[in-house]
């Protein structure tokens, strides 16, 4: 299939970078994860499109987009995505994300009726407070991200090679869609989104009322969540049917072997799912 097309919009004083395979209806609005770009959808979209329309976002401070030094909290990220709908012609289209673009997609529709359901990945339960601390200087302490910097091309495939991302899409593409995290910086590879950008961000995390967040979707939403350990499967699973019961529209939850990246390592499953939540739409 051939490669998606890919522009750039503009959504306010930002320039932002999309991926896009055509399609038909309903459009699927495709959103990554904290420190990672538009290219971890592009398993899940080869195996959507042509049936689906699949759009691809690198949001505010990642992939090739722009990096503003402020606005990194769910109000600025939601709006850039709102901004690009009318200049893509996408009328209330399914929000996809994965981890921390799950809860993007959660305020797009806890916001208004911009997208007609939402599709979290392996993210959109989790209360970051129980699990990184009961105040932010502890929590900061423990979601700051590893140093990256000085990495090369090389040390990117061993990590591909050790973590699982390639079983379906080979060690090629697993490491292209890795590589779409860095850039070239005087010592090497370094990560797009900065140390202080990624920061506030994880500040954002960690300020969002997750439950209220929900509480608030009106629309059908569907989990694919990761299980890859026994006991922590049986912790998300408690999240989620947690999750569910504050929805107020219906919801669905698929459970998926495999790690936190779904959408690289698992794509068949995960479209395999998406698809059939859009065949049960209303």
């Amino acid at each position: 299939m051939p490669a998606p097309g890919e522009r750039r919009l503009t959504a306010g004083a930002l320039s932002l970078n999309v991926r896009e395979r055509p399609g038909g209806r309903p459009e699927l609005l495709c959103l990554h994860g904290l420190a990672s770009n538009a290219l971890w959808w592009d398993p899940v979209g080869e195996l959507l499109a042509p049936r689906h329309r699949v759009v691809a976002v690198d949001l505010r401070g990642h992939g090739l987009s722009d990096r503003p030094e402020r606005g990194y909290g769910f109000d600025e990220v939601a709006s850039d995505l709102e901004a690009l709908l009318p200049q893509l012609g996408l009328r209330r289209p399914v929000a996809v994300g994965h981890s921390w673009g799950a809860s993007v997609a959660l305020e797009m529709a806890a916001a208004g009726g911009a997208v007609r359901a939402v599709v979290c990945v392996d993210g959109g339960v989790l209360d970051v407070r129980r699990v990184f601390g009961s105040n932010w200087e502890e929590a900061e302490a423990r979601m700051r991200p590893p140093g990256l910097a000085g990495l090369t091309e090389a040390r990117v495939r061993s990590m591909v090679s050790r973590s699982g991302l390639a079983e379906e899409v080979g060690e090629e593409e697993a490491t292209r869609i890795l590589l779409g995290n860095f850039e070239e910086g005087p010592e090497g590879l370094a990560p797009r989104l900065d140390l202080r950008r990624h920061m506030e961000i994880a500040h954002a995390l960690y300020q969002l009322d997750q439950k209220a967040l929900l509480a608030r979707v009106p629309c059908p939403v569907l989990f694919i969540m990761a299980v890859n350990d026994e006991g922590l499967a049986a912790a998300k699973r408690t999240a989620v049917e947690e999750a569910r019961s504050l929805l107020s529209a219906p919801s669905e939850a698929v459970f998926v072997p495999g790690i936190h990246d779904l959408p690289v390592q698992r794509p068949r499953e995960v479209a395999a799912a998406i698809s059939s939540f859009l065949d049960r739409l209303p």
